[in-house]
């Protein structure tokens, strides 16, 4: 086979090229592989701070209900005090009603 300086010099060139080629689309994929894990990283940092904003929530819910179970129970042990007390003046006006009407004399005034 006899080498043409001509087209080895032209076959070499094309080669060089052809590498070219490669190593540009390799940059290419590289910097679409760094955009892709910038987006990806953008998308994890979002989703973390949706997840600190959903369990900060979570938390005041939470704080929030215990106080109303403390209050609400502070107000419902008043009630309960207070109509203990009613339910004890009840029960003596239904046995002051009850004497009396068992007793008018008790209750008449000498007139």
């Amino acid at each position: 086979m006899v080498d043409f300086p001509g087209v080895c010099e032209r076959e070499r060139e094309r080669e060089r090229e052809r590498e070219r080629e490669r190593s540009e689309m390799a940059r290419a994929g590289g910097i679409t592989n760094a955009v892709n894990v910038g987006i990806a990283v953008q998308a994890d940092w979002e989703n973390r701070e949706f997840i600190s904003h959903i369990s900060l929530n979570v938390r005041r819910l939470f704080d929030f209900l215990v106080q109303f179970e403390a209050t609400t129970k502070s107000k419902l042990a008043s009630l309960n005090e207070k109509l203990d007390v009613l339910e004890r003046k009840l029960e003596l006006l239904e046995v002051q009603v009850g004497t009396a009407s068992a007793n008018p004399s008790l209750f008449a005034r000498d007139a």
